[in-house]
């Protein structure tokens, strides 16, 4: 009888070993994670826009940056319908004089319990995010980080199931500080774009001896790409975006210490642009025939998750020119002076295409860390055409981006813009 109870309680401690989610070393090097005693490798989009196409691509969790305890439980409604895993995320601030501030600590303080208290047995989150990209700002102190392992070990006392982390951006010297003044969180969380390809390296090389998320990754920045002669960041085509997802997830995929990614942004928001970071286009914009459209990227993406070929790609903007100008010539016009603008563009299926042409200002209000940002203003009237040329006239000096977005009637809407300066 002894020994049936003692097999029994072995039973129970495998059992309550399988139910949470934690991470293990790899037999042939690096970490695995596993919810629920299975291994899982993440296929993330980062936020949480339809996540039924998220899920019928092949993806398998969402990242959020913060939220009450409303917002989480609608987040975790919409995952459960989905199956997907949840990164929830715990804003904190970027403001380094915020964290002398006791109150402000406080608060926190009780959010983290809340949070913790609230959803410390739900299957569908996975993990918490405490804070994005907090040391920008000059914020990456001692201080900063000895809060952030403070809640990390208040999340941790109430809730046993779910990991914890901290989401910074490509910067080593953050990394040393969180492994050496947060070494209660479970894994890093970094947030990496054009510098993909030296990621792996620049862990290895730190302080921190871990696993690691890549929370956040996509095209070239607006920070890290070519500029102008008047210094208009130069945005990827759909298609130069789409073959860069592809190609960084796989260089992704092949660092062993890496638990898997969340592609930026499943989504759209306004950031230099409407499209730099946008997986889907713009909805109810007045003027504009589309809505919550996909970009070429979550065909990319569809592609790397399922390792299958989609049944339907996106329209192909090979080029874009005006006066036979690229962007590369810095496209340059007298007021008034009329020009041509045309683009290389093919279907793969041969579906018949609209275009959707629109004309912002360059962007001048503009933010960092992913702040908000205003949609430039409108300069003239939304046009459509059925051939991918048409022409231009400007009455007003000034940085201007033409956009052209190619339709197939599918789902797809692929874009690019080219920036044009009028003297």
């Amino acid at each position: 009888m002894k020994c049936v109870l003692l097999i029994f309680a072995g039973i129970l401690s495998c059992a309550a070993l399988s139910a949470q989610v934690r991470i293990q070393s790899a037999l042939g090097g690096g970490y695995e994670l596993l919810i629920d005693g299975q291994k899982t490798y993440i296929k993330g989009v980062g936020g949480t826009f339809k996540l039924d196409v998220a899920a019928a691509s092949g993806a398998n969790a969402c990242r959020t940056w913060g939220g009450n305890i409303q917002q989480v439980e609608r987040t975790i409604a919409d995952a459960r319908a989905n199956n997907m895993y949840i990164m929830q995320g715990i804003g904190l601030t970027k403001d380094p004089k915020m964290y002398e501030d006791e109150a402000y600590k406080d608060q926190l303080r009780k959010q983290c319990r809340e949070l913790a208290e609230r959803f410390k047995d739900d299957r569908s989150i996975i993990m918490w995010g405490i804070g994005n990209e907090i040391e920008l700002n000059g914020n990456s102190t001692q201080v900063a980080w000895e809060f952030v392992n403070e809640l990390s070990e208040l999340i941790k006392s109430i809730d046993k199931r779910h990991l914890t982390s901290t989401v910074i951006t490509y910067n080593q010297r953050s990394l040393n500080l969180v492994a050496k003044y947060a070494p209660s969180l479970d894994f890093v969380g970094i947030n990496c774009y054009g510098g993909i390809t030296t990621l792996a390296n620049m862990v290895a090389k730190s302080d921190y001896k871990g696993a690691y998320l890549v929370t956040e990754w996509g095209p070239t920045g607006w920070w890290e790409c070519d500029k102008t002669a008047w210094g208009a960041p130069i945005e990827q085509s759909s298609e130069e975006k789409r073959l860069c997802y592809e190609e960084r997830y796989n260089v992704i995929t092949s660092d062993p210490a890496c638990l898997g990614s969340f592609v930026f942004l499943w989504g759209q928001k306004e950031e230099r642009t409407p499209t730099w970071f946008s997986m889907f286009t713009e909805q109810n914009v007045e003027g504009l025939p589309f809505s919550g459209l996909k970009a070429a990227t979550v065909e990319g993406m569809e592609r790397v998750w399922t390792g299958r070929e989609p049944s339907q790609t996106a329209p192909v903007i090979a080029s874009m020119k005006a006066d036979d100008m690229t962007v590369c010539d810095n496209p340059t016009f007298g007021k008034g002076k009329k020009f041509k603008v045309k683009a290389d563009v093919k279907d793969r299926e041969k579906d018949k295409m609209t275009f959707v042409w629109e004309v912002l200002k360059e962007a001048t209000i503009t933010a960092t860390g992913g702040a908000y940002e205003p949609r430039p203003d409108r300069v003239g009237q939304v046009r459509i055409t059925r051939k991918p040329v048409l022409d231009f006239r400007f009455d007003e000096p000034g940085a201007y981006r033409i956009y052209l977005y190619a339709l197939d009637g599918t789902g797809y809407a692929s874009a690019t813009n080219l920036p044009v300066l009028i003297k």
